[in-house]
């Protein structure tokens, strides 16, 4: 017994550690004639943990009733099917079936609340953690549920020079609009290739205003960062686009800003094909 334990804590005869195979994962899941519908996207982040080997042993697995009705663990057992991997897990049996209604029901951990636990740095912000993931996305602007905790985590400790520079450069910015997720995440992609003089100068200009040859430029684009109140996912990919325009005709001096034009990725990535 652990000495952290109180006296009267008692040992459960209800949970084991299983070998789940695709084969039983598929024979339980036959039995589960009900439970929510299967979610893709959180199938897919499993499936990626798995075949990543960043799957885990952990005290949540599968749980099961007394008359076998799977309570949870559904997209873990879908996860192990299509991968064809057996996986160990623990799997309690005998849940009165009531318990349906309470399981899963605790505060999740966000985003921002993984990383920091896992980088152990309580001055992350989620301004942080938006810059991140808008990066990611690049001209997409797809980035819900796209990435596990653990990948956020690690891409986080990869990018963190490019994020922090972001994140900084509109620290003092009060205009949200202007001090956006999708803005800072083009400059965080920028500061792989680009003159981080010429960013901070940039970024000085859409946050400040003042006196430059290129304000012709950026004006229109501020005007659109101001005018545009919702943030859905066109908007998104439309202030991504300006903004990488009007940064590469800022690095060019050039007051020539064409919209209409079909871009790829004007900062890739390092990974990123060129």
């Amino acid at each position: 017994m652990l000495n952290f334990l109180p006296k009267d804590a008692r040992p459960c005869a209800n949970t084991y550690i299983v070998n789940v195979t695709p084969e039983q994962a598929r024979q339980w899941l036959e039995i589960n004639n009900f439970n929510r519908p299967r979610n893709s996207e959180a199938v897919a982040k499993y499936v990626r943990q798995i075949r990543e080997g960043r799957w885990r042993l952990t005290h949540q697995g599968l749980a099961f009733t007394k008359n076998g009705m799977l309570l949870d663990g559904q997209h873990r057992l879908w996860a192990i099917i299509e991968c064809g991997i057996t996986l160990p897990m623990r799997v309690c049996i005998n849940e009165p079936a009531e318990n349906y209604e309470v399981i899963d029901c605790g505060r999740n951990r966000s985003n921002l609340d993984v990383v920091r636990m896992g980088l152990k740095d309580s001055t992350i912000s989620s301004a942080h953690t938006q810059t991140l993931k808008s990066m990611l996305a690049g001209r997409l602007c797809k980035t819900a549920n796209r990435w596990t905790n653990v990948e956020l985590t690690e891409l986080y400790r990869e990018h963190i020079d490019a994020v922090d520079f972001a994140v900084k450069q509109f620290r003092n910015c009060k205009d949200k609009q202007i001090n956006d997720p999708t803005v800072r995440g083009v400059i965080a992609r920028a500061f792989h290739t680009v003159s981080h003089e010429q960013l901070e100068l940039f970024c000085s200009q859409l946050v400040g205003g003042g006196d430059h040859p290129c304000r012709a430029t950026i004006d229109p684009f501020v005007s659109c960062l101001q005018c545009w109140s919702d943030r859905r996912e066109s908007t998104k990919r439309e202030i991504y686009r300006r903004c990488e325009l009007t940064l590469e005709a800022f690095l060019m001096n050039s007051a020539d800003v064409s919209f209409s034009k079909n871009i790829s990725e004007l900062f890739p990535l390092p990974k990123e094909p060129r």
